[in-house]
């Protein structure tokens, strides 16, 4: 993926950073703990793909959370069968309907509290398990984010969201969370400042595409392929 993937000046002229490649600061980020905010109005099945791609290849312990109902199933995103013993699925989809067919539409605090509770306890166990993970062993998956908004519930989500990311960060861990909104829609402006960098997903005929922005850099990648 990296090796594909290149800023649109080529160089970072601009930046903060003005000599930095793609593939240079993707490895700061692995090296230091990140969490990226998935954009792009995209069919379920483009985002499920991209998780695959994003939880990565070899020995990893992978966390998956699906919170949106209309989500697929835990293998469709994981590169690795869902019981295997380095991954675990924290499903509340059936939560979700629930609450759907009962006419309650917004996400709960109580909701959002539970989700938390379980993510943290299995990145903690998993921890103890391994004696500490490496840079990048941890990757944790959330579909979707505009499943827990709750509305104009703003500031309860931002509260969710920086707990979340601080624990991933702490961990030395990489997560991604898919927000399935155009990467213009006012959700994702309010959202972006917490994480390190977005990436936007597109379909076209055919293909499906991803690039990212940088905001520390100030920078965008050009638009290519998923891998």
């Amino acid at each position: 993926m990296a090796s594909r993937l290149e800023f649109r000046t080529g160089s970072g002229e601009g930046s903060n950073d003005s000599d930095v490649t793609f593939t240079e600061w993707l490895a700061g980020l692995k090296s230091r703990g990140s969490n990226l905010l998935v954009t792009g109005d995209v069919p379920r099945e483009t985002s499920a793909e991209f998780s695959r791609t994003l939880f990565g290849e070899g020995r990893r312990t992978r966390v998956l959370a699906l919170t949106d109902p209309t989500a697929l199933d835990a293998d469709a995103h994981l590169p690795v069968p869902s019981d295997d013993p380095n991954a675990r699925v924290i499903d509340r989809r059936v939560d979700r309907r629930a609450t759907a067919a009962s006419g309650i539409t917004a996400a709960s605090e109580f909701d959002r509290e539970t989700l938390r509770t379980e993510v943290i306890s299995a990145i903690g166990r998993y921890d103890v398990e391994v004696g500490g993970f490496d840079p990048a062993e941890l990757r944790l998956g959330v579909d979707s984010v505009e499943a827990l908004s709750g509305g104009d519930d703003l500031v309860t989500l931002e509260q969710f969201l920086r707990g979340l990311t601080a624990v991933v960060r702490g961990s030395s861990g990489m997560a991604h969370y898919h927000l399935r909104l155009p990467d213009d829609d006012s959700l994702v402006d309010d959202l972006s400042p917490l994480f390190d960098a977005r990436i936007e997903l597109r379909k076209r005929p055919g293909r499906a595409e991803q690039r990212w922005h940088v905001p520390a850099l100030g920078e965008t990648t050009y638009w290519v392929e998923l891998s």
